[in-house]
């Protein structure tokens, strides 16, 4: 039996638990993956996502029953497939509500993602479940048709009530109180189904081509920091206008490249600076700066301090 089947069959048999939270940790070539499954009620339960990577596989062949899955994102960003192979992603503040997950594996952009799954598998939803809802005035036929009833996959973007819930939700976690968890989620479905608390995200969906060249310009970018690559040349390479894929970039990582590599370049020279005795020259050129005054202007700018006393404050 493979690694991803061994993930699989534990998910399955870790479901069907009534009132014990359960954990389950895998390591992978691409990354790692924490999740804690808190049950809720027959056929519903609530799971704590914690990836560190870029990707995880994943086959829903290996997953015998079909889920529909309200999607919170604390931390992160992570990508998800539509019909016709068209690709989305959801960051802090997006929802997502899908059915279908059509995909080989889970991309994390940003190598980390933490999110809360509220997962329905509408097979395993009897009689004293929908009852057990009623009485809260819950019926997951209608919140599920309210979302999915012409897409397979909505993403929208959640208002300051839907936001707090699942806030309120996370810090409830660390209690590992069941019944407050089930509260918390309950309240979650009731705004969902009673208020219009997520709005359609003007997001664009990218095939899952175009989100291959922006990873692709991704590696090529940040394989060596200390050389500036000019995305003409990439884009020329890949066969793209530049303004195309700079486009397809930020989709998928969320900020544009120059702010992205300046982000990446700074928190590079931090850890060298916190971890090495490297000098403050060496850790310029090897993100990239010739000029030693240039690289503490951009470093202050980002920050709000010198690099020699963010070495006082933060070396080890």
């Amino acid at each position: 039996m493979s690694q991803q089947e061994e993930f699989s069959t534990a998910v399955k048999e870790m479901l069907f638990s009534k009132n014990e939270i359960k954990e389950l940790k895998a390591d992978y070539e691409t990354g790692s993956i924490k999740i804690t499954i808190f049950p809720i009620t027959t056929g519903i339960f609530l799971s704590l996502n914690e990836e560190m990577g870029s990707s995880i596989p994943f086959d829903e062949k290996k997953y015998n029953y079909e889920l529909t899955t309200i999607n919170q994102c604390l931390s992160g960003r992570c990508e998800f497939k539509h019909p016709g192979e068209a690709v989305s992603y959801i960051s802090p503040q997006l929802t997502c509500i899908a059915r279908k997950r059509r995909m080989d594996a889970f991309y994390y952009p940003l190598g980390n993602y933490t999110g809360l799954a509220i997962s329905i598998i509408e097979s395993l939803i009897d009689e004293t479940t929908r009852d057990f809802l009623n009485k809260f005035s819950i019926d997951m036929d209608l919140l599920i048709s309210k979302y999915l009833k012409q897409t397979e996959t909505f993403i929208g973007k959640a208002d300051t009530r839907l936001l707090n819930a699942f806030k309120e939700l996370y810090q409830v976690l660390t209690t590992r109180n069941l019944g407050r968890i089930r509260l918390k989620v309950l309240e979650i479905f009731e705004l969902l189904i009673s208020e219009e608390v997520v709005s359609p995200s003007k997001s664009c969906h990218l095939t899952s081509s175009q989100a291959a060249m922006a990873r692709r310009t991704h590696d090529i970018l940040t394989n060596d920091l200390s050389k500036h690559v000019a995305v003409r040349e990439i884009a020329a390479e890949l066969g793209v206008s530049e303004t195309s894929l700079k486009n397809y970039f930020k989709e998928v990582y969320g900020s544009c490249i120059s702010d992205y590599m300046k982000e990446k370049r700074m928190k590079y020279a931090a850890d060298k600076l916190q971890n090495t005795s490297l000098s403050i020259f060496d850790i310029a050129c090897s993100i990239g700066f010739s000029n030693q005054g240039r690289f503490a202007k951009v470093f202050h700018d980002y920050y709000k301090c010198k690099p020699l006393e963010y070495r006082r404050n933060h070396s080890t």
